[in-house]
C-alpha cells in the first residue's frame, strides 16, 4: 500500500485505523453473546433433564391412582344416567324402594371448577337395608359420597317396620376434574 494515500486524506487513515478494531471488537462481543446465550440453554437444558424424570414418576403415580379408581366389578360414572341407573339398580338389589331420584349437574367445588352430580334420593325400606343401600353405594363408586341423610320412622321397631329416607349423594366426575386441572382435554 502508498502511504500517501493516507497523508492525503486524514478520512482514510482514520478508517484504516479504526475498522479493523471495531470489527475484533463487534465480532467478539457477538461471539460472547452467542456464549452466553448458549450456556444459558445448555443450563436450562440440564435443568431439565434433572427434572424430567422426577416429573416421570410423579404422573405414573397419578396414573396408578387413576386406575385404583377403575375396579375391575365397577366403572366410572360419567353422567346423569348413569348415576340414575346405577342409583337404581343398587337400590333395588337391597330392597331399598326409590321413590323419588332427582339428578343435576353443578361445576365447582371451593372455587375449582370440578364437575359434580348431585343426587336427591327418596325412598323407604328397613332401616339395614338403607345402611346396606348407603353403603353397598359408596364402596363401588370412590368418587361419590353422602352429603346428607335424614330417616324417619313412625314406630319405635326399626328392624321390621319401613323407615323413610331422603339421601343426598355428590359424585366428583373424575374425567371432568381431571381436564380442570391439566387443562386438556385428555
Amino acid at each position: 500500500m502508498d502511504v500517501g494515500k493516507f497523508k492525503v486524506s486524514r478520512v482514510r487513515l482514520t478508517l484504516w485505523l479504526m475498522v479493523p478494531p471495531v470489527l475484533v471488537l463487534g465480532i467478539g462481543l457477538s461471539s460472547f453473546a452467542l456464549q452466553l446465550q448458549s450456556e444459558w440453554q445448555l443450563n436450562r437444558t440440564r435443568e431439565l433433564a434433572d427434572v424430567l424424570p422426577r416429573i416421570v414418576s410423579v404422573q405414573r403415580k397419578i396414573d396408578r391412582v387413576t386406575e385404583a379408581f377403575h375396579g375391575d366389578d365397577h366403572e366410572m360414572l360419567r353422567s346423569e344416567d348413569e348415576l340414575i341407573s346405577f342409583l337404581q339398580e343398587a337400590a333395588r338389589k337391597v330392597g331399598f324402594t326409590v321413590d323419588s331420584l332427582k339428578v343435576e349437574r353443578k361445576s365447582g367445588i371451593q372455587g375449582i371448577n370440578f364437575p359434580l352430580l348431585t343426587a336427591k334420593v327418596t325412598g323407604s325400606g328397613s332401616l339395614g337395608s338403607i345402611h346396606t343401600f348407603l353403603r353397598d353405594v359408596t364402596a363401588a363408586q370412590h368418587l361419590l359420597s353422602e352429603s346428607s341423610l335424614t330417616i324417619s320412622q313412625s314406630n319405635r321397631l326399626a328392624d321390621e317396620k319401613l323407615c323413610s329416607a331422603d339421601i343426598s349423594f355428590e359424585l366428583l366426575l373424575f374425567d371432568g376434574a381431571k381436564k380442570a386441572l391439566t387443562g386438556s382435554g385428555q
